[in-house]
């Protein structure tokens, strides 16, 4: 997500805070399924030559192998470099917006802090009524998940949704709008709701 900055500068490369001379010490690890295409599970890893060959060849070991096409993808999606990305970044800093004049308007006792970055808001609903508003959504088309999906105890942070702004500010408004159809209409009780579970 570091490249992710919508609102402030990116911070600098992970290995640039090593000491003189010591990058060869300092493993970098990166995702293009952010940046460029949430479909591109395509990796990549900065370390030692002598290291990267010993997990290249622990890989071979342990995994059939990736699509070939989704590196080759990948690979020219690098050559092109930043010219892509500042493009998606002012794409996701009006989706954001749109997602936040919507849930302004619909949902106003809500509360959020608008991130600088990343590509979703974390929504305190006020209630712990997130679980029995996922189903309850699902039931009108919407397919979100409440904040106990991405928490390490049952129960953890089911007054909080994460609501991503990676679709288009139409779809995003109306999803919305539907949400609050949803809990307009009433939530089952906690017992009914589905128990939470977690998302990898």
């Amino acid at each position: 997500m570091a490249d992710l900055a919508l609102d402030v500068p990116p911070p600098p490369p992970f290995a640039s805070h090593a000491a003189k001379g010591g990058t060869g010490q300092v493993i970098s690890i990166g995702s293009m399924s952010k940046t460029h295409w949430g479909g591109l599970r395509i990796g990549w890893l900065r370390a030692p030559a002598r290291l990267v060959t010993e997990l290249a060849g622990q890989r071979v070991a342990t995994d059939m192998g990736g699509s070939v096409v989704d590196q080759l993808l990948a690979l020219a999606l690098l050559d092109r470099g930043d010219g892509l990305l500042a493009p998606r970044l002012e794409q996701l800093r009006l989706q954001r917006a749109a997602l936040v004049s919507a849930l302004t308007e619909h949902m106003p006792h809500w509360t959020w802090q608008l991130p600088p970055g990343g590509l979703s808001l974390w929504v305190d609903l006020g209630e712990p009524v997130a679980t029995a508003l996922s189903e309850r959504a699902l039931d009108n088309g919407v397919r979100i998940e409440s904040g106990a999906c991405f928490a390490t105890d049952p129960g953890i942070f089911e007054q909080r949704m994460r609501i991503p702004y990676t679709t288009p500010a139409d779809t995003l408004r109306e999803a919305v709008h539907r949400m609050a159809t949803a809990l307009a209409s009433g939530l089952p009780s906690a017992s009914t709701a589905r128990r939470p579970h977690w998302v990898a």
